[in-house]
């Protein structure tokens, strides 16, 4: 019986009533500090309650000041987003994340760790067959190392703007 009912509720994750949302946005990061960078983000979406959402980073492309960095579909970032229902077409969400980067490459850039917990709040409006939404927060403790230096924290604030496409599987 216990397994007849995991069964159940797989299927109705991944049925229509629980379907993918996949988003696309652009990130202004570091907005505190004059290192600050333009980023455009690619995610999807899973619903696993109905007030709470999973969110993935699938794509991250950082436009920083010399050179851009991309980053597919591994390494970008994990999120919960805890849903506020509301009766209106406005739906307001907290966001609890976590992003963990570890690079392979023996010099440059690409020879880091990134460890960062992330929180924010943030709003999505509906129009039709898409959202649009407004996400801020701040990354409150990121952990990076380069190279053979010593590691580094800080606390660098983010601002997010963005739709998303929900699709029925």
């Amino acid at each position: 019986m216990k397994k007849l009912f995991a069964i159940a509720i797989a299927a109705s994750m991944l049925s229509g009533l629980y379907g993918l949302t996949l988003g696309l946005g652009v990130a202004y990061e570091d907005v505190a500090d004059s290192t600050r960078w333009l980023c455009i983000k690619g995610d999807a979406r899973i619903p696993i309650l109905p007030v709470l959402d999973w969110r993935a980073g699938l794509l991250n492309v950082s436009l920083m000041e010399g050179g851009k960095h991309v980053l597919v579909a591994t390494g970008i970032e994990s999120d919960l987003l805890i849903k506020f229902p509301m009766p209106a077409s406005f739906q307001p969400y907290l966001v609890l994340g976590l992003r963990f980067l570890m690079g392979l490459e023996d010099t440059g850039y690409y020879d880091r760790m990134d460890i960062a917990l992330k929180a924010g709040l943030g709003g999505e409006m509906g129009f039709g067959g898409f959202n649009a939404y407004l996400e801020g927060g701040l990354n409150k403790f990121t952990y990076s190392k380069v190279g053979d230096a010593d590691g580094e924290t800080a606390n660098p604030i983010y601002a997010q703007l963005g739709i998303t496409f929900p699709l029925g599987l």
